[in-house]
Formats: C-alpha cells, structure tokens, sequence
C-alpha cells in the first residue's frame, strides 16, 4: 500500500490544511477514515476539487470518535475501520492526536502502528505545543513508526517559532491566513522540494 498519514500534535492544529497541500502536490486522493463534526473534513476538501474516498463513519458530533459513535448509540468496528481502502496512493488524515481513543481498546496511533505508513507531524505554534511536539515524536518513536517530518502550520512569526525550526526536522511551512490554494501552497511551503524524495526513499522507488 502507497499513503501518507498526516497526524497532528493536538486538535485543530490544521492537520486538514496540510492533507489537502499534500494530496494537491502529490496528486493523490485523500481519505479520512472516521469524521466527526459537521461540515466534514472531506467536504472541505472537495471544496478546493480534489479527488476523495468515502469516509467508513460520519457522525455528528464534533469529539473524539468513540465519544461521538457512543452519542449516536452505535461501535466503531476496529476490523473495518483498520481495512485500508482498495485504492491508492491516498493521503490518510487522523482525527485530533495520536491518542484520541477510537474504541475503548483502541487509539489512532494503534490505527497508524498497523498500517506503518510514513507520516507527517502537523504543529500549530501555541502556548504548549513544544510540549506536545515532543509527547507525540515519543510516541512515534516508541512505536517505531515512520516519521517523515514536521509541517509548521500557522506560522506568524512569534519568537517561539524559531524553536521548532532549529530543534525539530521541519519540512514546510505554512503560514496562518483563511484562503488557501492548495497547489500553490505545496510550493510555497518548501514541500514541493523535501517530500517526495522522502516518500522515494520511504517507498524505495
């Protein structure tokens, strides 16, 4: 299987933004395998035209997706949400960070552990991000996963920012504005010259 997990340090950090540069750069349809809010992420991504795989659940409320399928009275089935759709490459994009619970016995990272496919770290620069940065590369590392790199997301030029960009190995970087062009952001952010190469090497292409 050919993919590419985007993942993120905590909710909201713009894991949505990255996964639609990257599927626009690459080409690549994009998958998100459970969604909880409304208007889902996938819409948002058809949004900007480009190519999607049907989610396996869509539920309404927006938290973590076992507290949101336990609201609407139904189970998240590890079997089927762990089967990778029969279609690829696909840019994958989590729910919230590593450890938000899917099933009570399951988390994302447990979903992340059984694909290993490489993945890329969204971080959104805020008063404890350095902090959960480091929580999640552990966390990574302890699973011996496939980190490709970090993507700073919402950069405005605060003085923590330097930080990250001097401790941590980061790939792009995007800057906070609302409108975005998806294509021209894969440029623009740095991507465009440090992922595929990695992804050439990761796959062995």
């Amino acid at each position: 299987m050919k993919g590419i997990v985007i993942t993120g340090i905590h909710t909201d950090v713009g894991k949505t933004r990255v996964a639609a540069v990257v599927s626009a750069g690459l080409g690549w349809a994009y998958w998100k395998p459970v969604q909880t809010g409304l208007p889902t992420d996938t819409e948002r991504i058809q949004g900007w035209g480009l190519p999607t795989y049907p989610e396996r659940y869509r539920l309404a409320l927006p938290a973590a997706p076992l507290v949101a399928a336990q609201a609407e009275g139904i189970s998240i089935l590890w079997e089927e949400i762990s089967a990778l759709p029969p279609t690829e490459p696909l840019v994958i994009e989590g729910a919230g960070g590593l450890y938000v619970p899917l099933t009570p016995r399951h988390f994302l990272i447990d979903l992340f552990e059984q694909w290993r496919l490489p993945l890329l770290l969204v971080v959104r620069p805020y008063l404890g991000a350095m902090n959960h940065t480091w929580l999640s590369i552990i966390a990574l590392r302890n699973r011996g996963l496939p980190l490709l790199g970090i993507v700073l997301n919402g950069t405005t030029g605060d003085s923590s920012e330097a930080y990250f960009k001097e401790t941590f190995d980061v790939m792009g970087e995007l800057p906070w504005e609302e409108s975005l062009d998806p294509h021209r952001a894969f440029y623009e952010s740095g991507l465009a010259e440090t992922l595929p190469s990695r992804l050439e090497a990761h796959f062995g292409l």
